[in-house]
């Protein structure tokens, strides 16, 4: 069956949009290709809730804010999300039908939002960005077996719900697969760079850009899992040994204890917190680093994440020092990035004081690096993204990642 006239598809999730690159990219990507592209997400600080566009995407903005709290402040938050959401895709869906509706989790189970245009006959998409029992194992230190056992169970509610399943990464195509789903239920989009935003820089000719300063740079969410402390351990380390400038761009609920930590170990004049960035200004400041670091933990979680920062750094021209994790080191070889053992502080200050006294090896794994990093854009992502939406809307087979492409 054709696609109808400017099919309507309707998102939801429980996020800023404007701050949420991927949303972003799906959402304008599919408004750019034509189609009736309408985003529910939440309101940010003192914007006015209602409906404007951006790019061509219908933004219904909810009144609730996203805020760091306890359980009750998330589960608030969630439920109102789900609740207001859906009444707002009951709304779209009487009012002029809905051809699919496209779920980001967290959480999975915001997916019942979209149930009533499912039963009207709209297609529902789930997209995991993040596996919420893993993430949820993996940050807490004594989990409960109760709150285990309910994400696992709306996990698989909502994957059994959705029409079609899209995630992040091929380690999270197999640990969806090995959850009981089908492979041709699952599609990957990666989160990789727009480099309309993040332009291939040409490898440099020398390195550091200052033989007497060695600048790092941190750019994501400080927390727990995303453990900056390790870089500030590590840098104490090396105090007196290698002049190590940190920057650090982002934001997170241990940004305070990583800042008090440094003080601790006297090496809080070797840390600059730069705050937020808007992505042209992340860019730039990239250009202006020499070492772009990463300090995610293993295990559970870690072995599934992918790192597009890491990506990032690559395409600006940076060294990448990086844990050895299952994903990462699944998509770039030992000669493209400098690894170290995760978690371990000893390790990073060894890899840091590695790539300070060998620029000549610096230079010829950003060579390599350079060589691998092209495949990994958003215009590649993008054309797959929407050949599988073309395809769904036809009722036809998800193609694989490989036709797709």
């Amino acid at each position: 069956m054709p696609i109808r006239d400017r099919a309507r598809i309707a998102m939801l999730a429980h996020a800023i949009y404007l701050r949420d690159p991927r949303i972003r990219r799906e959402a304008e990507a599919l408004a750019g290709k034509g189609f009736d592209v309408h985003v529910i997400a939440l309101s940010e600080g003192s914007e006015e809730t209602g409906t404007t566009t951006h790019n061509g995407v219908r933004l219904h903005r909810l009144p609730i804010g996203k805020k760091r709290g306890n359980f009750l402040r998330y589960a608030y938050e969630y439920f109102m999300t789900g609740f207001l959401g859906g009444l707002k895709l009951a709304q779209m869906h009487f009012r002029g039908g809905l051809d699919v509706v496209h779920i980001h989790n967290m959480p999975d189970i915001l997916i019942l939002a979209g149930l009533i245009p499912w039963l009207g006959g709209s297609q529902l998409v789930l997209d995991i960005h993040d596996p919420m029992p893993e993430l949820y194992l993996s940050t807490n230190h004594k989990p409960r077996k109760m709150v285990v056992w309910f994400l696992r169970l709306q996990e698989k509610i909502s994957c059994f719900l959705a029409d079609r399943i899209i995630s992040v990464n091929e380690t999270m195509r197999e640990n969806l697969q090995s959850k009981g789903i089908a492979d041709e239920k699952i599609f990957i989009v990666h989160n990789f760079p727009d480099q309309n935003h993040f332009h291939l820089c040409d490898t440099p000719k020398s390195w550091p850009k200052n033989p007497q300063r060695l600048v790092l740079l941190y750019c994501g969410t400080i927390t727990e899992h995303y453990d900056l402390g390790l870089a500030v351990r590590a840098i104490a380390m090396l105090a007196g040994e290698i002049p190590i400038h940190l920057k650090i761009i982002g934001e997170g609920n241990k940004l305070s204890e990583v800042l008090e930590l440094s003080s601790k170990l006297g090496v809080r004049d070797s840390i600059e917190h730069l705050g937020t960035l808007p992505v042209e200004k992340v860019a730039e400041a990239m250009r202006k680093a020499d070492v772009g670091i990463s300090c995610h933990q293993g295990g559970l979680f870690g072995d599934l994440y992918f790192s597009t920062k890491i990506i990032e750094y690559l395409t600006q021209g940076l060294a990448v020092v990086s844990p050895c994790t299952y994903t990462i080191h699944k998509y770039l070889p030992d000669d493209c990035v400098f690894y170290f053992e995760p978690g371990k502080e000893a390790a990073l200050a060894e890899t840091i004081r590695f790539v300070w006294n060998n620029p000549i090896e610096v230079l010829r794994r950003l060579s390599e690096a350079r060589k691998q990093i092209a495949r990994f854009s958003w215009e590649v992502e993008k054309s797959a993204f929407l050949n599988f939406y073309v395809e769904l809307l036809n009722h036809g087979p998800a193609r694989t990642r490989e036709t797709a492409q």
